[in-house]
């Protein structure tokens, strides 16, 4: 027991503390490594960790016996995670020795591309919060050519004062049209999500007079595309890669509330914490984040119209839906929607289309089974408050945040042929 109370202490002063936004952050000699809890008593000390005050940087949660459990670990807190886990009987694996090499490739790309002076977007590497507001006006202007009706407008403003902007796409005849909402980047770290959609709103605007299954979608449906949820977060990527929340200040010196265990509904109640120096802290009380609210009122005003909502996350491999809290919070049962079957269609018609792109294995279900049990998450919000029926919280490909810029197209070609077969699925199990 003493030993697994110094891991707790060992993590709490390093990754509280708030850092200079002007220093990159290193993670020299920091590791991957893995766990595979077998019985209750381990997967509960790894749930403690998760959840409690140790704030390791787990990357794939505890979820079930059996399931690998990944998380970082920095080389001085090394020995003392071992010791624990010796403890507990856990064998320790190690996916990845020193992370910081492969960040260090990453950034002398990214710092080289920032060097090269260029007016043009570039559709298969990762921008930065501003390059992509930029993009949205281009497209905008780009749409009447093509004979789109296009807006580009605020939702409100993140804690630092960064625009929440949305892309508003349409064939100019939206008066009946269903919507489709798509967002992504609520989680900071991951890049993935903000390049594909970038990739997938390029593609309906700029082929939609050459690609017919772009022209079908924007002839039948209005789009709504945010492609950052989280802007102060993604700026601050640029400094510490692995940032994962929202930027406000909290107690004891640290930042963040994480925006996807912050909506108001079933908020606070499985798979969060309360610690404010956690990855997955919830806030003080749900919808208390600016961005939060933001993206809470435009569902709300959406309401009704929107068919579909998608909110994107990497990495995993899959496409999931609500709920994400168990049958009366009790940690047991998975609830199910009692439309529960017809969220299934959709997500297993969706995710074959995907797999059949590349032939990777794509998971599907509601999130508290596929993952783990978890509240206060934009899909449950939609669905649970705004009313959409169809609401997918989708893990992009990979088995990293930090992925090369050639898994851009491919995380494109995957996500389109989804979307595409998303509505597809859902015209079927919806006839007008």
């Amino acid at each position: 027991m003493d030993r697994i109370v110094l891991v707790f202490l060992l993590f709490v002063p390093t990754l509280c503390r708030t850092q200079d936004a002007l220093e990159r952050v290193r993670f020299d000699g920091h590791k991957i490594v893995s766990v595979n809890p077998e019985n209750e008593g381990q997967l509960a000390l790894l749930k403690d960790w998760w959840q409690g005050d140790a704030n390791m940087d787990f990357w794939e949660e505890p979820r079930r016996l059996g399931s690998r459990v990944m998380f970082m670990v920095s080389p001085e807190r090394l020995e003392a995670i071992e010791n624990a886990l010796s403890d507990a009987r856990l064998q320790i694996q190690v996916e990845h020795d020193n992370i910081q090499q492969e960040l260090d490739e990453m950034w002398k790309l990214l710092d080289l591309k920032a060097t090269q002076l260029s007016s043009s977007f570039d559709y298969d590497d990762f921008n930065t919060y501003e390059e992509i507001m930029m993009e949205l006006e281009a497209l905008r202007d780009d749409c009447q050519p093509a004979g789109l009706d296009c807006e580009v407008y605020s939702i409100g403003k993140s804690y630092e004062g960064r625009d929440l902007k949305m892309l508003k796409i349409s064939n100019g005849d939206s008066k009946n049209r269903k919507a489709v909402w798509i967002d992504s980047t609520i989680h900071a770290r991951e890049w993935l999500t903000p390049a594909t959609l970038m990739k997938l709103i390029n593609q309906l605007i700029r082929a939609y007079n050459t690609d017919s299954d772009a022209q079908d979608l924007v002839n039948s449906y209005v789009f709504y595309m945010l492609p950052v949820v989280n802007p102060d977060g993604y700026v601050y990527t640029r400094t510490n890669r692995y940032w994962r929340k929202n930027r406000r200040p909290q107690n004891f010196g640290c930042a963040g509330v994480d925006l996807n265990r912050n909506f108001d509904f079933r908020w606070g109640t499985e798979g969060v914490s309360s610690n404010p120096c956690s990855d997955i802290f919830c806030g003080t009380e749900g919808g208390s984040e600016p961005e939060t609210q933001a993206v809470q009122n435009e569902l709300q005003r959406l309401g009704g119209g929107i068919v579909a909502m998608v909110t994107m996350h990497s990495y995993g491999n899959m496409w999931m839906f609500p709920w994400g809290t168990t049958v009366g919070h009790r940690g047991r049962n998975c609830d199910r929607a009692s439309d529960h079957e017809d969220m299934k269609f959709v997500a297993d018609r969706t995710a074959d289309a995907i797999q059949q792109t590349y032939g990777t294995r794509w998971k599907r279900g509601n999130s508290c089974e596929v993952i783990y049990e978890t509240s206060g998450g934009t899909d449950d919000y939609a669905k649970g408050v705004a009313g959409v029926k169809y609401s997918f919280c989708p893990e992009l490909r990979g088995r990293n945040f930090v992925v090369n810029k050639s898994e851009i197209n491919k995380s494109f070609n995957e996500f389109y042929n989804g979307i595409k077969a998303m509505l597809v699925a859902i015209e079927l199990r919806e006839p007008s």
